[in-house]
């Protein structure tokens, strides 16, 4: 049976309009206004059955922005106000899904809409779709596709740390009668992974203080400005990077297939101290996967890659990280990458929704610890009770 998924949605691509030029109807794939760091908000819809995921003509929405004049107005407001009224009237989390190379705008529509059908979660689901590629061919072209990804990942992690930052300024502007107390969960994907690291970076180099900022315009002199607030997220990263600036977000964080330094997790420039913005982070990761070990590591020259054998050094890190090795629980028949075994296999599923809901990581049934904080699923043929209390 077909479900219809509405997919909440942040982007800092280049909007793309309709004849008139007064209309947004999709998004491109190159970075937007300001470099890339602008960023709109809206949302769209895709109609989901177990074997395919198709974006709804007509169901773009793209909220107003309106930062000067009388009255101001940030898109911002529309789409979190939507996800705060139904966190708290009807009790379910927020899944933010970052996706990763060779998506576009409607492809990120429709993978988010995806994952939380596969999920069977009873949640919303955000997805930040940074400028990307989207390829009919079964892999990238890796010389031209890839490298533009590459960068446009990188440059998009300012956006990403702004979209938070002005998810700060809604949540500690509300009531105490509006906040809502369910969690919000993060999923990155592939390339995904490496546009977070440097929006992690960028949060440590915002510049502190009150998060707004004042519009004095012709028509608004400075003496009626601090009527009309507008929140200070256009603030750029300035200073030398902090880690005390950053500001736990998360309940659970999921590195899926990560296109990221397999030392990350030990380099300050890198995922360091990613940890401080969660309760748990979790990554999945397999020796089997093609993207990561041959189009990434070897032909990019990228070193080996945290979506292949998981953290480098596990004793080196945050004892919040945990590794899980999925390589007996996926198949080259279903996945011949061997890439994208998150949003593919049963197996794989089940653990990572043991792990949005909160099961402690050596309670989560079918999957055996091979050492400290790192563990390997078990082939589905092969199951293994859930243990009992100990």
């Amino acid at each position: 049976m077909a479900q219809v998924v509405t997919v909440y949605f942040a982007t800092n691509r280049m909007p793309l309009t309709d004849a008139s030029g007064g209309t947004i109807i999709d998004f491109g794939s190159e970075l937007g206004p300001i470099d890339g760091t602008a960023v709109r908000f809206g949302s769209a819809q895709a109609k989901v059955t177990a074997t395919s995921s198709n974006f709804i003509p007509g169901s773009l929405y793209v909220a107003s922005e309106q930062l000067y004049g009388p009255s101001i107005w940030r898109g911002s407001r529309d789409i979190f106000e939507k996800l705060r009224q139904d966190m708290q009237e009807g009790g379910r989390p927020t899944l933010v899904v970052i996706h990763g190379f060779s998506n576009t705008f409607k492809d990120a529509i429709e993978r988010a809409a995806t994952i939380i059908n596969f999920y069977g979660l009873d949640a919303n689901v955000f997805s930040f779709t940074w400028p990307s590629i989207g390829t009919p061919l079964p892999t990238p072209l890796p010389y031209t596709d890839y490298f533009h990804d590459r960068g446009t990942a990188r440059a998009s992690g300012v956006a990403i740390a702004r979209t938070m930052r002005i998810l700060y300024d809604f949540i500690d502007h509300l009531p105490r009668r509006d906040v809502c107390r369910q969690p919000l969960h993060l999923i990155c994907h592939s390339m995904g992974n490496y546009a977070f690291r440097y929006a992690v970076q960028a949060l440590m180099q915002v510049p502190q203080g009150e998060p707004r900022e004042y519009i004095q315009t012709a028509d608004a002199p400075a003496a009626d400005a601090e009527d009309r607030p507008f929140p200070a997220l256009v603030a750029m990263p300035t200073e030398a990077p902090d880690p005390n600036r950053l500001r736990r977000t998360f309940d659970q964080i999921v590195l899926a297939a990560a296109d990221e330094d397999e030392d990350a997790f030990e380099d300050i420039r890198e995922l360091r101290y990613l940890p401080r913005l969660r309760n748990r982070v979790t990554v999945y990761h397999t020796q089997e996967d093609w993207i990561l070990s041959t189009l990434s590591s070897v032909t990019k020259f990228n070193g080996p890659r945290l979506g292949v054998n998981g953290p480098e050094n596990m004793a080196m890190i945050s004892d919040k990280v945990a590794a899980v090795d999925v390589s007996d629980a996926i198949s080259p028949k279903q996945d011949f990458q061997s890439h994208q075994y998150y949003r593919i296999f049963p197996a794989v599923r089940d653990d990572i929704v043991a792990v949005l809901t909160g099961e402690r990581q050596d309670r989560i049934a079918n999957r055996d610890r091979t050492d400290t904080q790192r563990y390997r699923l078990r082939s589905p043929s092969r199951p293994r009770r859930k243990p009992g209390p100990r």
